[in-house]
């Protein structure tokens, strides 16, 4: 009892440092992720022996690059959609109380209650909000930026001072565990990142052949959603569904055309390539994704709901790779765990095997 009364005390107050610290935490968190996510390639740098600070400048050239392209489009969308977004609302509203007409006759209900919602504000506050975080995410690049690079800096020197601080075998079997952890959440990162941008890149050249409005915008919101399992591709396929709807009804070719090619993409991308690429041992359960998304998402906002996932994931390696910590990462799991983890972590850790070196 007082282990679990300590247990939870813990907890409450790592999260009220999380809150009351979000400006300073959500920055070091996103750096954190970015560095994993860059590490695979400053070590496909090194096989050529470039030397280090060359590599980190050009992690930080194409970080910035990315996020000025990434950042100039999104920007232009949303002004185009803004623009339009009176005649959406109108269609939209002349649709629903049509498909609810009967619906309204049925309860003696009246269709204006409909054409009384004010759809454009709702969705105008949504986007407001959106793009306050985004800005608050900008003005906070500088600051992700400068721990990115000492971050990557400070990689290489973390071998020695291991080996200062530590017994030459301990230290050899903490830095081998550290290795171990690092290449695996750098490899699920990198992985789900470039399969979250090739799920973006599909559904935009998808849309744009079809013909759907902003495809840009779709594409964006798949790629940031993907990191999101499950809950995540669903809500932006109903999304482009609906939307389709909205531009092409009563024409039914094109929106069959873009609910098959949204579907096709996340299910080819998402449930069929991702989880071979990064196999089933990784999979987090789907309570424990809703309930990481509601917690973070009340730490951070919006930023918090998107580093959720990444988060869970990072800490279920770690798990993996403890033994005494390994049950916390079955009970994270989705119950499809079938694989231990490699035998190298195990040997690592303190196993008989480690003690004659490994």
């Amino acid at each position: 009892m007082t282990a679990v009364c300590l247990g939870i005390v813990t907890v409450i107050i790592v999260g009220a440092v999380l809150k009351f610290a979000q400006a300073a935490m959500v920055p070091l968190a996103i750096a954190i992720i970015l560095f994993f996510v860059f590490t695979p390639l400053l070590s496909f740098m090194e096989k050529f022996r470039i030397p280090r600070i060359i590599s980190i400048t050009v992690v930080i050239v194409i970080f910035f690059g990315f996020f000025y392209l990434f950042g100039l489009f999104i920007y232009a969308s949303i002004k185009s959609f803004v623009v339009q977004l009176p005649k959406y609302q109108a269609r939209f509203t002349s649709l629903l109380m049509e498909i609810s007409k009967e619906l309204f006759e049925r309860f003696n209900v009246s269709p204006t209650v409909i054409a009384d919602i004010n759809w454009g504000r709702t969705l105008q506050n949504s986007l407001l909000s959106l793009s306050g975080s985004l800005m608050e995410l900008v003005g906070n690049l500088i600051m992700i930026t400068l721990f990115l690079i000492f971050l990557l800096l400070e990689q290489n020197r973390f071998q020695v001072k291991v080996r200062k601080a530590f017994h030459i075998s301990m230290s050899d079997r903490i830095y081998l565990i550290m290795k171990h952890i690092n290449d695996q959440i750098g490899r699920y990162l990198s992985i789900k990142f470039i399969i979250s941008l090739a799920t973006g890149m599909l559904i935009y050249l998808s849309l744009m052949l079809i013909g759907l409005d902003f495809p840009i915008i779709w594409g964006a919101l798949a790629f940031f959603l993907n990191f999101i399992p499950n809950i995540g591709s669903a809500f932006i396929v109903i999304i482009i569904i609906i939307m389709s709807f909205i531009q092409f009804y009563p024409e039914m070719e094109p929106i069959l055309a873009v609910s098959l090619s949204v579907i096709a993409t996340q299910v080819a991308l998402g449930n069929i390539l991702d989880p071979r690429l990064q196999g089933r041992r990784l999979n987090l359960s789907p309570f424990l994704i809703l309930v990481s998304l509601l917690v973070w998402g009340w730490l951070w906002g919006v930023v918090g709901m998107f580093l959720a996932v990444p988060i869970m994931a990072i800490i279920k390696i770690v798990c993996e790779n403890i033994p005494a910590l390994r049950p916390i990462a079955i009970l994270m799991g989705s119950g499809q765990d079938s694989h231990n983890p490699p035998n190298t972590s195990q040997v690592m850790l303190g196993s008989p095997e480690s003690k004659t070196g490994t």
